[in-house]
């Protein structure tokens, strides 16, 4: 059965101090918190898409404003006859001047040409647009326009005089009379919307455009994020492409999740918007981290945290001092109780209290004192009948001895062996006092003989020995009417046994024999030999030890024969130095 540790009154009572102190505390804070950070996160969420959708808004119209303008250029080339006489002097020179009045009037357009369909004309700006990509992405955009398609190219980068600007090429098809007849290709600069994405990009909030397939157009931190760099793997990009991908580029609503980021191989819990812009296939991202949106929470936990612990430690100070005027008289009373649990009602309880507790104290102690004048009554009776009891049994003993005169004192030393044998062998205080009533009772069934045979000076006869032999049966039969004698029997009735199964009355052999009864026989073997008997003097010591170890394993068990030769050498058996007459079978 499990044995639980007990749980003082005082443990418990601080711990009732602080559940009631802490949890109404810790509930309310908790709720707060939950409260503020819902509010917050709310708050984030619609700040984030009031940032995403001002910048959409401004960078369509950035866009917007630029093509209205290409268009308003080929409509005027349109409207003054087409291309015609491009590739002449004249004409060419006329065009060059309008589309150089035409770059200077903006300070992002960084250069534009004029083609027809046969890839001959004029061009202006302050590029010079000779870079492989950059001709790659004009012939494409010659391509679209000659399917009479307008045109806006990925983001990427090029060097601007001493600088890395982002742009964007964008191409307007010419027609005249609804039949195509060249194109007008523009490199757009993007550095308004780094500077706009730059102004949104404050108190932890990171802001950036990204086209349809995750790449960055312009992003803030120009030193480590280039135009063209892959976002495919940021969570709030990766569902803006997905959401993109699956509306087929008509994406109107916008969308906010929270998201991990990994940075300097640490996980960052973040939440993000996007804010998609049809017009040009992009997206602007706002994020931020968690920790920075919810700054305030966090504080707010730390707060909540330091006033907890200060009123816990509060609560426990003044639940010690209120509990342990409680529990101080409870303890004493427990002490007591425990003291008189094992006999000790010599401990008093002085507690002056006018409380129930007090009045509790003084009847215990009433109760202490009577419960001790009733115990000593009752063991002043009990060691009575125990010596009534005892006097019987040796009065018992002695009268067995008396029937012969060679068995006198027989049983006392049988009895003072055993007792000696089975302490050596760490029998406990209750076994030996077991073994103590059954060796001095060993040969009770003797009253049983006939006195011829018990008596009878010389070697017995078979028949006579065969009488002799049902003492130990006869005295089981004459004890087991009497509940007290129950354990005591074997002894009495199995003392004769021997380990090989040869002895009586029932050829128990080994360890089938009970304990008691192979030190009994020990004893008695070892008493019978170191005393005179009517047809053998006494055996001394060093005969009678060797004989008994001939017959460990035919006699005797091996741990008795064990425990006589400790208690020999010890010196705890001795032999008398008057050897007196006795007899054992």
């Amino acid at each position: 059965m499990l044995k639980f540790k007990r749980f003082k009154i005082l443990h418990h009572m601080l711990l009732v101090l602080m559940l009631v102190s802490i949890l109404p505390l810790s509930f309310y804070g908790w709720q707060v918190i939950q409260l503020n950070r819902e509010r917050l996160e709310r708050t984030e969420k619609v700040s984030q898409l009031s940032i995403a959708k001002s910048l959409a808004r401004e960078i369509a119209q950035y866009l917007n404003g630029y093509r209205e303008q290409i268009l308003g250029f080929a409509s005027a080339i349109e409207l003054r006859g087409g291309l015609d006489g491009i590739d002449q002097s004249e004409e060419n020179h006329l065009l060059q001047k309008k589309l150089e009045e035409f770059v200077t009037r903006s300070k992002n357009l960084l250069y534009v040409n004029i083609l027809n369909n046969e890839g001959k004309g004029v061009r202006a700006g302050r590029y010079n647009a000779e870079d492989a990509l950059v001709q790659r992405f004009f012939t494409r955009a010659f391509l679209e326009a000659s399917k009479d398609q307008s045109y806006i190219s990925e983001p990427l980068a090029i060097e601007v005089g001493s600088q890395i600007e982002p742009v964007i090429i964008m191409s307007i098809p010419i027609k005249s009379e609804k039949k195509w007849i060249g194109v007008t290709t523009v490199i757009i600069g993007l550095s308004d919307l780094l500077h706009w994405i730059s102004e949104n990009s404050t108190a932890g909030k990171t802001v950036y455009v990204v086209d349809f397939n995750g790449h960055i157009v312009v992003h803030p931190d120009r030193s480590t994020i280039m135009t063209g760099m892959d976002f495919s793997r940021i969570g709030i990009v990766r569902e803006f492409m997905e959401v993109w991908s699956s509306s087929r580029g008509n994406v109107r609503l916008p969308g906010t999740l929270p998201f991990k980021l990994i940075e300097d191989g640490k996980e960052k819990e973040m939440l993000g918007t996007y804010y998609a812009i049809p017009e040009a296939s992009w997206g602007v991202i706002v994020q931020i981290d968690q920790r920075d949106a919810f700054a305030t929470v966090t504080q707010m936990k730390k707060e909540t945290i330091k006033w907890g612990i200060s009123l816990l430690l509060l609560a426990l100070s003044v639940g010690w001092v209120s509990a342990r005027s409680i529990t101080t008289p409870i303890q004493q009373l427990a002490e007591s109780t425990q003291a008189i649990a094992k006999g000790d009602f010599s401990k008093k309880i002085n507690i002056k209290s006018r409380t129930e507790i007090g009045e509790l104290a003084r009847t215990f102690t009433k109760m202490a004192a009577d419960l001790e004048l009733y115990i000593e009554q009752i063991k002043r009776a009990l060691k009575e009948k125990e010596d009534l009891f005892v006097g019987t049994i040796r009065a018992l003993a002695a009268a067995i001895d008396e029937k012969d005169p060679y068995t006198r004192g027989h049983s006392d030393r049988v009895t003072n062996y055993a007792i000696i044998l089975a302490r050596q062998m760490g029998l406990d205080e209750e076994a030996v006092e077991t073994i103590r009533i059954s060796a001095l009772l060993h040969d009770i069934g003797k009253i049983g003989v006939d006195d011829k045979v018990l008596k009878k000076p010389g070697f017995l006869t078979p028949e006579e020995f065969e009488l002799m032999k049902q003492h130990p049966v006869k005295g089981a039969n004459i004890m087991k009417s009497i509940e007290q004698m129950r354990e005591m029997i074997p002894g009495m009735k199995y003392h004769h046994e021997q380990w090989d199964g040869n002895g009586y009355p029932d050829r128990l052999k080994g360890e089938s024999i009970p304990l008691i009864a192979r030190i009994i026989s020990v004893a008695d073997t070892f008493d019978a030999m170191t005393t005179n008997r009517p047809y053998q003097k006494a055996m001394n010591l060093e005969f009678t030890l060797q004989k008994i170890r001939e017959n460990i394993g035919i006699k005797y068990d091996a741990r008795v024969v064990d425990a006589l030769m400790q208690a020999v050498d010890s010196g705890d058996i001795a032999l008398p130095t008057s050897p007196s007459r006795a007899l054992a079978i």
